[in-house]
Parts: C-alpha cells; sequence; structure tokens
C-alpha cells in the first residue's frame, strides 16, 4: 500500500511529498516526528480493535476513532475504508498539505497507515467535538456558546483560511461541522481531503472554471456550483455562511424555508429592510448590551459582504480577518473596499531594484525607496529578520490597523503591507522627499529652516496630534525624526508601532514604557501610566527644537541630561536668549521675537510634572494657531 501511494504521488506530479511515507522500524510514536508511517497494530491497540465503544462517528466517507497513546497524547483516527481512487487521491492530498502547512488553527496530523484496502489518518483529537454539534445541542439546552467565543472561534478559523488561501489552497467544504474545538473553544479548520492547490504562478486571487464541483449544500457558493468558478473567494463565500450560524444559533441547512430564497438574499433583505435583529440569537445578550448587539450587527454585515455575487464584490480572507479583529477591538466598519492592498515580495522587490537605496535605519527594520508601477513613490518599511518575533509583528499590525483606519492630511498614508503570513514583514508608505525635522534642524548642510516654516511645522504636528487624541490614539514617539516633510514642508507625522488606543472614558493605560529617552514623558517613564498628555510632553520637546535647533539629549557641557531640562532651568532664570537659536536674533524682528517668546513659554507648560499642569493638544494647536495670528498670547490657554 505504500508503494502504492507513493506511486500515486509521482503520477500526481507531487514527488517532493514522497518523504511523508518513508517507514519506521520503530513500532513507538515520536512526540518529535510529526509525520510517519504508523504501526496498524498499534492503533488497533488503542482503539481495542477499532471496537464501537471508540468510535466518534461518521464525517464524510470516513469513520472517526477515539485513541490514547502511550505518551498520553489523545488522537482521532479517520478510517477510510472504500477502495476507490478519487478516495485515496484525496487521503493523500490532505496528507501532503498538512504536512508541510502547520498552523495553529488547522488540526494537526501526526501520521498514516494502511490496513488491506483501507486507509487510515491520525489527527490530534479536539475534545470539545465540531461547532455544528454546539449549535444543533443548544436548541433543546439553555446553554449557549457566549457571543465573545464565538467570534474568536470566527477569528481562529478566518485565521486557519487566510494561512491556506496564502498558499493557493482552496478548503472547499468550510462548514461547521468541519470546525474542531479543543478544551478551551480554541477552533481548528478540519478535513482538508477536499482541498485543491492552484497551481505554481498562478496568482492567489485567480479564477478557473472546473467541472469538478464538491462542498456540501447551504455552503457552497452559488458561483461555483452553477457556474464552476474556483476559486478562494468560494471559500469566503462559506466561510460567510459560518458567521450566520455564530450570530444566529441556527445551522444553515435550517435557515432556508423554500427553494426560492438562499441564506444570501433573506441577509440581504432583513439587512435592507433594517430587520436584522430579528436573526440575531436573543440569549447572546444583544437585548441588553449595546456592545455585544453592535458587534453581532458588524459581524452579520460582514456575513453579507462574504457572500456576494458575483465573486469579485467579496472581500479576501485577510480583510476579512482584519474586520473581525476590529470588530472585536469595538471597529464596527466591515467595508472591505477601504481595506489596504496586499503586496507580494517579488512585487516589492521590483519595486526597489532589490532594495537598493536605503532611507534609513532604525531599531525594527530598514526603509527602502522604491516606485510601484503605477507610478507612486513608495518608502517600504522593512523589518529586521532578528525582529521577526511575536511583539514585533503585533507592532506590524497594530500599526496597519491605526493608519489603515485613520486619513488625516498631515499623517503619512499607508498604502499596504504585506501578508501577515508572508516570511518578510514590510510596510508600504507613501514616500515623502524632503526629509525628516531632525535632519533639517540639525543635519541639513543648506540654510537654517526659517521661522515661519517652523511654527507651521509646529502647527501641523500639532493638528496630527490632536486628530490622533480625539480618535483614541495616543502616538507615544513624538520626536523630531518621525515628524516627515514633503517639498512644501507640509508635516506628515509617521511611525506608529508603539501607539496605544485610550478606551473610552478612560484617562490612562498602564504600560511598559517605550519611545525615545530625550522626548518620553518623565511620569509615563517613571509609573508605566501612559495619557495623552505623554504626547504633549514630547511635543513640548519638539517646540523647544524648533526655537533651540539644538539636538533633544545629551547637552554636552551643562548639567542637564536632556534639552527639556535645560530650557527650563533657563526659562525659570529669566535666559531665555540662551534657549533660541542665535540666528534668530540677527537683525531682530521684533514681531517674530514676541512668537518665539510666546512658543518657548508654550513649550515650558508643555513639560511640566505632574501631566495634570500640562495643556490638552486641543489648547496647545488653539495656542499656536493664535501666536501665529498675533491674537492670542499663551496666557489665555489657562
Amino acid at each position: 500500500m505504500v508503494l502504492q501511494i507513493s506511486n500515486f504521488l509521482m503520477r500526481m506530479g507531487l514527488g517532493l511529498f514522497e518523504c511523508c511515507f518513508t517507514s519506521s522500524s520503530s513500532d513507538t510514536f515520536s512526540k518529535q516526528s510529526k509525520w510517519r508511517i504508523l504501526p496498524y497494530k498499534k492503533l488497533a491497540k488503542v482503539t481495542n480493535n477499532f471496537n464501537q465503544s471508540h468510535c466518534l462517528g461518521k464525517r464524510g466517507f470516513a469513520t472517526e476513532y477515539y485513541g490514547k497513546l502511550e505518551d498520553g497524547r489523545e488522537i482521532t483516527i479517520q478510517c477510510f475504508n472504500e477502495d476507490k481512487h478519487h478516495m485515496l487521491q484525496q487521503f493523500i492530498n490532505e496528507t501532503a498539505i498538512l504536512n508541510y502547512l502547520p498552523h495553529k488553527n488547522i488540526v494537526s496530523i501526526y501520521g498514516c497507515a494502511s490496513h488491506h484496502k483501507e486507509s487510515l489518518l491520525v489527527h490530534e483529537y479536539l475534545s470539545n467535538g465540531n461547532l455544528a454539534s454546539h449549535l444543533q445541542s443548544e436548541i433543546t439546552k439553555n446553554s449557549t456558546l457566549p457571543w465573545l467565543t464565538r467570534l474568536d472561534i470566527a477569528i481562529d478559523i478566518a485565521n486557519s483560511l487566510d494561512y491556506l488561501h496564502y498558499y493557493g489552497i482552496i478548503h472547499r467544504n468550510v462548514k461547521s461541522s468541519n470546525i474542531l474545538l479543543d478544551v478551551n473553544f480554541c477552533a481548528k479548520l478540519a478535513n482538508l481531503h477536499l482541498s485543491r492547490k492552484l497551481p505554481d504562478g498562478v496568482p492567489v486571487y485567480a479564477t478557473h472554471v472546473t467541472g469538478d464541483i464538491i462542498g456540501t449544500c447551504s455552503y457552497i457558493d452559488p458561483e461555483y456550483l452553477t457556474k464552476g468558478r474556483l476559486s478562494v473567494k468560494n471559500d469566503v463565500y462559506s466561510f460567510g455562511v459560518v458567521l450566520c450560524e455564530l450570530f444566529s444559533s441556527k445551522l444553515a441547512k435550517n435557515w432556508v424555508m423554500n427553494e426560492e430564497d438562499s441564506l444570501a438574499t433573506i441577509l440581504s433583505r432583513k439587512i435592507e429592510n433594517q430587520t436584522l435583529v430579528e436573526l440575531l440569537d436573543p440569549r447572546l445578550g444583544f437585548e441588553s448590551n449595546l456592545k455585544i448587539k453592535r458587534m453581532m450587527t458588524a459581524t452579520a454585515e460582514l456575513a453579507h459582504l462574504c457572500m456576494k455575487c458575483p465573486q469579485e464584490l467579496r472581500p479576501n480572507m485577510e480583510q476579512v480577518l482584519e474586520s473581525l479583529d476590529g470588530i472585536k477591538q469595538g471597529r464596527y466598519e466591515t467595508n472591505s473596499t477601504k481595506a489596504l492592498k496586499i503586496f507580494h515580495h517579488a512585487e516589492l522587490e521590483e519595486a526597489t531594484n532589490k532594495f537598493d537605496t536605503c532611507l534609513g535605519k532604525g531599531g525594527y527594520g530598514t526603509v527602502y525607496y522604491g516606485k510601484l508601477q503605477d507610478g507612486r513613490e513608495v518608502a517600504i518599511k522593512c523589518f529586521h529578520d532578528e525582529s521577526e518575533t511575536e511583539e514585533t509583528i503585533k507592532q506590524f499590525m497594530k500599526e496597519t490597523a491605526i493608519l489603515g483606519l485613520l486619513h488625516h492630511e498631515n499623517l503619512v498614508s499607508l498604502y499596504g503591507r504585506t501578508s501577515r503570513n508572508c516570511n518578510k514583514h514590510m510596510l508600504v508608505y507613501e514616500y515623502i522627499s524632503n526629509g525628516t525635522l531632525t535632519k533639517h534642524l540639525h543635519e541639513s548642510s543648506g540654510g537654517k529652516l526659517p521661522w515661519h516654516n517652523r511654527l507651521n511645522i509646529a502647527i501641523e504636528t500639532a493638528t496630527a496630534l490632536v486628530f490622533l487624541h480625539e480618535s483614541g490614539i495616543i502616538h507615544r514617539d513624538v520626536k523630531g525624526s518621525n515628524i516627515l516633510l514633503d517639498e512644501n514642508f507640509t508635516v506628515k507625522v509617521a511611525d506608529f508601532g508603539f501607539s496605544r488606543s485610550l478606551p473610552d472614558h478612560a484617562t490612562h493605560v498602564s504600560t511598559i514604557p517605550v519611545g525615545t529617552r530625550a522626548y518620553i514623558d518623565p511620569d509615563y517613564y517613571e509609573s508605566g501610566r501612559v495619557s495623552d498628555k505623554s504626547d504633549v510632553y514630547s511635543f513640548g520637546v519638539v517646540l523647544f527644537e524648533l526655537i533651540s535647533s539644538i539636538r533633544p539629549s545629551l547637552m554636552e557641557g551643562t548639567d542637564y541630561v536632556t534639552l527639556a531640562q535645560f530650557a527650563k532651568r533657563k526659562i525659570l532664570n529669566k535666559e531665555l536668549t540662551a534657549v533660541v537659536d542665535q540666528s534668530f536674533w540677527l537683525g531682530v524682528d521684533k514681531n517674530m521675537m514676541e512668537m518665539i517668546t510666546a512658543v518657548a513659554e508654550l513649550a515650558f507648560q508643555c513639560v511640566q510634572c505632574p501631566k495634570e499642569l500640562r495643556p490638552s493638544m486641543k489648547q496647545v494647536l488653539d495656542t499656536l494657531e493664535g501666536i501665529r495670528k498675533g491674537t492670542w498670547g499663551f496666557n489665555q490657554i489657562t
């Protein structure tokens, strides 16, 4: 049988998977070895010769049995006992794919075996059964899976499908009975034996016409069923059906009461008539909890998008996953047309001429210049290989989430990113041609920035920070090198890797201090409690930089560690001239010096401790605009 399988693999052009079926002289299971040919006698022993008491039921063409290995691992054994060529092909297909695509939300395969004409597949046992069973049993029971558990299940399965699609694999049988749950209700996608891998070199989102129609009634994409249009969007449709089951607690087969209706048309009609609430399961608590109602409503709207026809109107699974993550975090916008573009590595390699023009390096990555095929100039932030930890990937996704949702003329625009499944994480921004404020203040060989440019830079940076704070975002790394300038010296605030959301009605959040030491709020540095006033402090340091042209840290030849400490002491001693760039005193312009003095007083107030003594960014912005107009001095903000 092993020889049959190996020969079949070769005929299928899957020779690289032959290693899955090498025999083993050992009669024991190795915890380290994920894949091997398993002794049939061993499987018979742990199931008491496949006794009916160990039978978990029949799934598709396979009968499943429970067993427990000597090392304590619980297993499920799928027995494919029909001697049919297509079943052997499906068996090989699932084995090959899962060997090379391990994922936390895809059921792990431990090995395979054969006995006469029977093929056996051994995978991890998940003690909480499948999602369909839970939803079915809830009809007769008072207990029900909480909404947040259901949302986590949806996120888990979206994660697994996004991963499969990234590698060009279409599951083709996404349904609640193929979603297994472990003891903690973490979800794993099972039964890939009907899946299809796109040919190498074919774009992931390409559509093929096929006569090989596979799937389950109520879950299958109508365009695949009637026109044979095979693509990853088939799985998106099926996932939309699963979302409907989750918010309604009703299995897909119980939704449609007549032949004229489909689940998609029922959902569309309820949304259009603003009667969606009729489909939501009241046991999930939406009637007494507005937040849950908004999450369930957003999930239903996302399901509607997933089931749109034609396929091109549907989001891809990466966009679906981002929407679900957003819903969990309290962002209820599910319009996929606003989703960021997902760039492939080869596309960015071409745009950067193999990453040959470095714009700068930071702690987590290197930024390269590039030009896309549509002519747009871009700056591509490429995370260092050694920085590809779970924490930096979180920062990568956080920056994506913030800039993907927030759009402002003084925030740098994010055009897209590489897939979260890509080995190399990259963010693609608009290219800002004039460099950073730090470069112009401290590194430029040209003339000094005129005062009116500096004041405009301060105002536009403050405008961006007010917008962020009103959107519930704390930047946490405001500094000169994160203030970019275009050819007209218009400000674009950048780098949101350290940013944090501030929950509604909260004045601060506790976190490990991050940022650049010379700019960081001392209160935050000592207590770990960050608030919007932390950004105000950092902005005050930037104001002192604009006034003095002095670097913010390591004040050589003085007793002061930072520019903020130096400037505060000089102002208290009425020595403002020591803080102001000496070039501004040449040919003294009285009006300009009054403005500089007012900005210095404002900066002084921004860096006060404790933070309660500082103005808000809105007050700072109003004051700066008043200073520019000559109608508002600093003393008017209090």
